[in-house]
């Protein structure tokens, strides 16, 4: 007996609402749904017992939390 072809999954386009969010989110550097974020691979890369200072968001942030 022959296996049935699979269905085509229908996929709707987000939005107008949506598709503006995310511009406006991508034009402020914002992470957004379903995208890689380059930061949080960067930071989740690193060692956990790095005992130097990091790059957060742009901001340095020091062992021991301060800034």
């Amino acid at each position: 007996m022959p296996t049935p072809a699979p269905v085509p999954v229908q996929v709707h386009p987000d939005p107008p609402i949506y598709q503006a969010l995310y511009s406006l989110w991508a034009s402020q550097g914002r992470t957004l749904p379903g995208r890689r974020d380059p930061e949080w691979a960067r930071l989740a890369a690193g060692p956990v017992w790095a005992d130097r200072t990091v790059r957060v968001s742009g901001v340095l942030v020091a062992p021991d939390g301060a800034r």
